[in-house]
């Protein structure tokens, strides 16, 4: 089918949504499915106030972009809003990295540094994946919150802040409470409004419009105009249980579009290892599409694939894990653990 007649397959909004609609695309969020339409006017809502939020959802729903939503759509708009990933950095440096330290406060630090809620005043903070801070740390957090000031590391002064705090994580922050591995006072001061993003698999009429947006963004992006896709590959999205997120969805669209040729994308051009994306117990549930094309991948192929894709995105993230980790659309923590299975780490 020619591009343009994704359109027909699209279930178009009411008119009484497209405003809000353009308002999403302005912060690079796609969908016309009530489902992500409610969580953007829930956000919108909170946004007027100053009270922090909790953003909770899987990996590749989005949570960034709805967080720099937030801080736009807020009153401290004209103010930074200064992201840090929580995971990303080892616990030692973490603390120095939120508050700051004074020269000479440990090894090597022979100048003083300002620390991202100082960075962020009067403006916001967005603390992605905060479920993977410690206990000590999250009892620090409690304490900026409460009193409104820091103090670097190493250093005595007390320092007034005025931030809010936006923060994420695609955990389940009550039950890391219940197991006592958050502080159930923090989650209280940190989930003031809540927000739960829906997966891909609750808005799966969101797939045609995704698809449609991802093709016009990468054909422009690797200069390979695209005219048509095989109505086939369309339904092979819409026959995934899409345990997987928009993220993959958006990788597997950009490598088609590098493999693809004459301007068409077919099931040929999609990554091998997405054949194999509903294993359940061993047995393929995509048969059809497999045999299709004598697409038949034995496990231990399909190992070897997954390996490649992972060391392939740890070489382009100049092997940082939680870049490579988004990059495969998967938890930090998953990865590492692939990369202990498949002896890329011990």
């Amino acid at each position: 089918m020619k591009l343009e007649e994704l359109d027909k397959i699209i279930k178009h909004p009411e008119e009484e949504n497209l405003e809000i609609i353009k308002e999403m695309q302005n912060f690079g969020i796609i969908g016309y499915s009530k489902a992500i339409i409610n969580a953007f006017l829930k956000l919108k809502r909170a946004a007027r106030s100053e009270a922090n939020i909790l953003i909770e959802g899987e990996s590749g729903t989005g949570k960034e972009l709805f967080a720099t939503a937030a801080h736009m759509l807020s009153k401290r708009a004209s103010k930074r809003l200064v992201k840090i990933s929580c995971a990303e950095i080892p616990e030692t440096l973490l603390e120095s990295e939120l508050f700051g330290y004074e020269k000479g406060a440990f090894t090597g630090a022979d100048k003083k540094k300002i620390g991202k809620f100082e960075l962020a005043n009067d403006g916001s903070i967005f603390l992605d994946e905060i479920g993977e801070i410690s206990l000590n740390l999250q009892s620090k957090l409690l304490r900026v919150i409460e009193n409104k000031t820091i103090s670097r590391v190493g250093g005595l002064e007390i320092i007034p802040v005025d931030v809010r705090i936006i923060s994420a994580t695609n955990r389940n922050l009550w039950e890391e409470v219940r197991l006592s591995k958050f502080r159930e006072d923090l989650y209280y001061r940190l989930n003031v409004v809540y927000l739960k993003l829906p997966s891909l698999k609750e808005r799966m009429e969101d797939i045609p419009v995704l698809t449609k947006y991802f093709i016009k963004l990468y054909s422009r992006k690797e200069n390979n105009p695209i005219e048509y896709i095989e109505k086939d590959v369309l339904d092979f999205f819409l026959s995934l249980d899409w345990n997987v997120n928009e993220r993959l969805l958006e990788n597997v669209i950009h490598h088609a579009i590098i493999m693809c040729e004459n301007g068409k994308i077919t099931l040929k051009d999609l990554p091998e290892n997405m054949f194999n994306i509903s294993l359940k117990g061993g047995i393929l549930e995509n048969e059809r599409f497999v045999k299709k094309d004598n697409l038949v991948i034995t496990e231990n192929e399909l190992k070897e694939i997954e390996k490649a894709q992972i060391i392939a995105a740890l070489e382009k993230s100049r092997w940082r894990i939680s870049e490579a980790a988004a990059m495969l659309g998967i938890h930090r923590n998953t990865l590492r653990q692939k990369m202990i299975k498949f002896n890329i780490i011990k």
